[in-house]
């Protein structure tokens, strides 16, 4: 996703070697997305997904100083981005189709969309009060700035 000079307030997904072994389908019974502090791993919060197939993180851009959405899928107890969208670029926004995962990258009216197929085998987040992150399940909308500025890690948890 976005890279920024440490620092610098940002929003990341960091790829590593871990897949998640769950072979629950989407909106399973039991599927819940864990918020933990990371590295530490201290559990914050457990949010149901069993009406839902996906998620959504938000946040202010450091730069641009406009909202960025990235959309989430849950297939088979892993998580995999499936869009981002803005409505100004600014540094680590995509512009073009052949970003990781891209498939389509298009202007739609006052917003871009990057529509992608992108899995994130271990998502690592940074907070900051000041860029409003927010996880939105369904209409349920967590202000992640309600704990200290800080890594969270979000994972899939099944019963």
């Amino acid at each position: 996703m976005k890279f920024m000079a440490a620092g610098v307030p940002f929003l990341i997904a960091i790829a590593s070697i871990c897949i998640f072994s769950s072979s629950l389908p989407a909106g399973a019974p039991g599927l819940k997305l864990m918020v933990s502090q990371f590295p530490d791993g201290k559990n914050l919060i457990l949010v149901d997904l069993d009406q839902e197939k996906g998620f959504a993180l938000s946040f202010i851009h450091s730069v641009s100083k406009t909202r960025v959405t990235d959309i989430y899928r849950v297939e088979n107890g892993r998580i995999i981005q499936t869009a981002e969208r803005f409505s100004a670029h600014g540094a680590g926004l995509p512009s073009q189709a052949d970003e990781p995962g891209g498939i389509c990258w298009e202007k739609k009216g006052d917003e871009f969309l990057l529509t992608m197929e992108r899995p994130i085998p271990q998502m690592v987040i940074r907070t900051d009060k000041h860029y409003e992150n927010r996880l939105m399940i369904g209409r349920r909308v967590i202000n992640l700035n309600q704990w200290e500025d800080q890594a969270l890690r979000l994972y899939i948890k099944t019963d």
